[in-house]
């Protein structure tokens, strides 16, 4: 319970909750875009989350508190615990991004009411833009 008192996790829950007030006050959908919004900021920090739990169950014979006292003593070793870490947690983080899919070729993909949208386009462009330089075909 005395882990909890300490000020950084008062101050992350209070940032955090202050963060979420000011999204959904300058939503300009009153709040719509705010949801999906915090449903993509939480995929990462569970996936953290996840990739913490695996590594204190993959690594649960090394007392990591034990380990850091005693690298302190030199830098070499802090920086060898450090780096022993940070690359335990990479590969673990990496399990996750395999999650990513791209979307369609962006330069060869036309979607599919786009060619019953464009003499619209066009006008608009007509009307707004009329000094926009005309597209002229290349010839070969």
């Amino acid at each position: 319970m005395k882990d909890w008192l300490r000020f950084r996790h008062w101050f992350m829950i209070g940032g955090s909750l202050v963060v979420v007030i000011y999204l959904y006050i300058s939503d300009p959908n009153n709040g719509d875009l705010t949801l999906p919004f915090l449903a993509k900021l939480a995929t990462p920090v569970i996936a953290v989350w996840f990739a913490h739990l695996a590594r204190k169950a993959l690594l649960d014979y090394i007392d990591m508190y034990s380990v850091y006292k005693k690298a302190k003593e030199t830098a070499t070793g802090a920086g060898l615990v450090f780096l022993g870490i940070c690359i335990v947690i990479f590969g673990l983080l990496g399990l996750f991004g395999s999650q990513v899919y791209a979307s369609p070729n962006v330069y060869t993909y036309i979607p599919t009411n786009a060619e019953t949208h464009l003499p619209t386009l066009q006008q608009e462009k007509i009307q707004y833009w009329p000094e926009h330089p005309k597209l002229v075909p290349l010839v070969a």
